[in-house]
């Protein structure tokens, strides 16, 4: 009975070795880190991989698709840009000099690919004399 329970640890702590190594190994898999846009195009290893590039919409550069939903723009640090294509319903702070953060991959082509877009917009809040946001139960637009 003993070589029994041995065996039944012994493949237990494999089994929960095996699940503890996939949990590590999707946790690391999922991590993505935001990187300014200089930071994304000196290091070829970020253009290669999935990643986070936070910066400024560059002005004049917007345009909206016609057709279909979606926007291509280009997102600068003030010194470099990348232009960048994302397919989906843009937020509503989303606007030309905003502070955006795009996530995705870069194209063969130059153009970085966006699945996620976050734009950022604190003068919402600093117009209505609100320098953390709106009071708790209250919204920006007063109601």
């Amino acid at each position: 009975m003993d070589r029994k329970r041995a065996q039944l640890v012994i493949g237990g702590i494999i089994i929960l070795g095996g699940i503890a190594g996939l949990i590590v190994y999707s946790f690391n898999q999922s991590l993505v880190y935001d990187h300014s846009v200089s930071e994304f195009l000196s290091d070829a290893s970020l253009r290669r991989a999935n990643c986070r590039i936070y910066g400024k919409v560059k002005p004049d550069s917007v345009v909206r698709a016609v057709d279909r939903i979606g926007v291509s723009f280009a997102v600068t640090d003030g010194t470099q840009s990348v232009p960048v294509q994302y397919g989906k319903e843009v937020p509503d702070t989303f606007k030309e000099n905003g502070d955006v953060v795009v996530e995705g991959k870069l194209d063969p082509e130059g153009v970085f690919r966006a699945h996620n877009l976050l734009a950022k917009c604190p003068s919402k809040y600093e117009s209505e004399g609100y320098a953390n946001g709106p009071p708790e139960g209250r919204s920006a637009s007063g109601s």
